[in-house]
């Protein structure tokens, strides 16, 4: 029976042990990319400010902008 527990004990451990590494690694993942995720948070809110500013001037869609459409 002392063996049985011993095994369970371990088994509970690498269980423990993967679900650390798991998060480790999400975590890992995380930081690697935020740059990333923040860059194109940035460009998006770029994106918004250029297109509110396009039809404040009167173009009906940023396309118009670039195609040469005007109003």
């Amino acid at each position: 029976m002392d063996e049985r527990l011993e095994l369970d004990a371990l088994l509970d451990e690498i269980k423990d042990t993967e679900q650390k590494l798991n998060n480790l690694r999400k975590e890992y993942r995380e930081r690697k990319t935020a740059g990333v995720r923040a860059a194109i948070e940035a460009r998006n809110e770029a994106d918004k400010v250029l297109r509110e500013e396009l039809r404040a001037i009167g173009y009906r869609e940023p396309l118009d902008f670039w195609r040469g459409r005007a109003l």
